[in-house]
C-alpha cells in the first residue's frame, strides 16, 4: 500500500532485503504495529522458559531513579523500542527487565519484545559482523521507524563488576566436579545479579539514556548512536 509508512532504516546485510522484514518487524502499516502495548512485557514473561524467577524478581525489585523517569517522560516525541532478548543469557536477565520496567512506566517508549532466538538474522543486522549473536539488543527508533540508537548487551560501566563477579565465583568453585561446578557457578552468578539488581539498574539506565540522547542529537545521516559493551573490550 503506497500509504504505508516506510520500513525501518537498518544496516541490512547483503543477504537481506526489505521484504525479509515484512512480518518480522511487522507487516504494514508499521505505525499501527508500534501502537503502545501494555501487555508486551507480560507476554514476554509468560513465554520465558529459563531464568524466569530471577527475571521477574529483578523487574519487580528495581526502583526507577527519578532522573530516569523525568528523562523518559520529558522526551519531546515518543520513541519506539525494539528489544531482542533471550532467556538463557545472564546479561539479558540483568538488563532486559530494567529497560522493560522503564518502558512500562511511560507512554513515551512504545515497546516491542522479540525472542532473539526466533529472529536471529534480523537481530544480527543491528550488530557488527564480529559481534553476531550478541544479546540483548535494544533498538530505539523514531516515529517514522528510522533508527536513533542501539544499546548492545549491557552497560559498559558494569563490565569490571561482572568480571570481578566471575573471578570470585570461579575461585570459590575450583576443585568441584565439572557438572557440579558448572551448576554452582550458574546459580551463584544469577543470585549475584539479583542481589545487585538496583545498583546495576542505575548504571544500565544511565547508559541507555545517554545513548538515546546522543542519537537524538545526531543528524539522520549520522545515526544511530551506539552504546553498551564494547568488543574487543576497551582498556
Amino acid at each position: 500500500d503506497p500509504g504505508d509508512p516506510p520500513f525501518p532504516k537498518i544496516a541490512l546485510r547483503e543477504t537481506h532485503s526489505p521484504s525479509f522484514l515484512n512480518g518480522i518487524i511487522g507487516s504494514p502499516p508499521t505505525r499501527r504495529f508500534w501502537t503502545q502495548s501494555p501487555s508486551a512485557t507480560q507476554e514476554y514473561m509468560d513465554q520465558i522458559k529459563v531464568n524466569k524467577d530471577p527475571f521477574v524478581e529483578i523487574y519487580n525489585a528495581v526502583d526507577l531513579p527519578s532522573d530516569a523517569t523525568e528523562w523518559v517522560n520529558g522526551l519531546s516525541n515518543p520513541v519506539n523500542l525494539a528489544v531482542f532478548t533471550a532467556d538463557w543469557c545472564g546479561d539479558a536477565v540483568s538488563t532486559t527487565p530494567v529497560i522493560l520496567r522503564l518502558a512500562d512506566s511511560t507512554p513515551n517508549l512504545n515497546l516491542q519484545v522479540f525472542n532473539r532466538d526466533d529472529d536471529v538474522p534480523l537481530a544480527d543486522t543491528f550488530l557488527p559482523e564480529h559481534r553476531a549473536g550478541t544479546v540483548p539488543i535494544f533498538v530505539a527508533l523514531d516515529g517514522d521507524m528510522n533508527e536513533i540508537a542501539r544499546f548492545i548487551e549491557t552497560a559498559n560501566g558494569l563490565v569490571p563488576q561482572i568480571d570481578d563477579m566471575d573471578d570470585a565465583i570461579n575461585r570459590d568453585t575450583e576443585g568441584l566436579e565439572e557438572a557440579a561446578q558448572r551448576q554452582r557457578r550458574r546459580g551463584r552468578r544469577m543470585a549475584h545479579r539479583v542481589s545487585h539488581a538496583q545498583d546495576w539498574a542505575e548504571v544500565i539506565l544511565q547508559e541507555f539514556r545517554d545513548v538515546v540522547d546522543a542519537g537524538l542529537q545526531l543528524s539522520a545521516s549520522d545515526r544511530p548512536a551506539v552504546g553498551g559493551t564494547k568488543w574487543p573490550p576497551e582498556d
